[in-house]
């Protein structure tokens, strides 16, 4: 029997073209920051339209506009829920926080740490606390 692995890391059999929900947790964590990536961007993307649309305004109607306020407000309200999801990743074994691997440059090898990586650090293969595996299957 052949195992094949399908978009977000699930397994399922060639031969009974079923299902298995085991992933390990390096893929969990990479689908959970891939959809906090998609939210951090589109939270950027709101904060830097609401403070070009509080330009126009002032500039052209010399008046504050409290639209603009809640766009920057909605952008920096996502940016936050992503951060604190980011710090609530937690190993599987110990339940130490693993959120430094993601936020710290000198651990993700990022530039900045304005945007999120795109996936767990491929260098980090365990938990710096209790060596745990990140690529062991975990059930779903």
């Amino acid at each position: 029997m052949m195992d094949m692995v399908a978009e977000h890391g699930l397994r399922y059999s060639i031969d009974k073209n079923s299902f298995i929900n085991t992933m390990t947790y390096r893929e969990n964590i990479n689908i959970l920051i891939k959809r906090l990536r998609r939210i951090q961007l589109v939270s950027l993307l709101l904060m830097l339209m609401g403070v070009v649309l509080t330009i126009v305004v002032w500039n052209v109607y010399e008046s504050d506009q409290w639209y603009c306020k809640v766009i920057i407000l909605i952008g920096v309200l996502g940016e936050f829920y992503c951060w604190v999801k980011v710090r609530q990743i937690k190993c599987p074994q110990c339940g130490k926080n693993l959120g430094y691997l993601l936020l710290d440059p000198s651990y993700s090898k990022t530039n900045g740490a304005i945007l999120l990586p795109k996936e767990l650090p491929p260098d980090r293969h365990c938990c710096a606390y209790c060596k745990a595996s990140f690529d062991v299957e975990m059930d779903a």
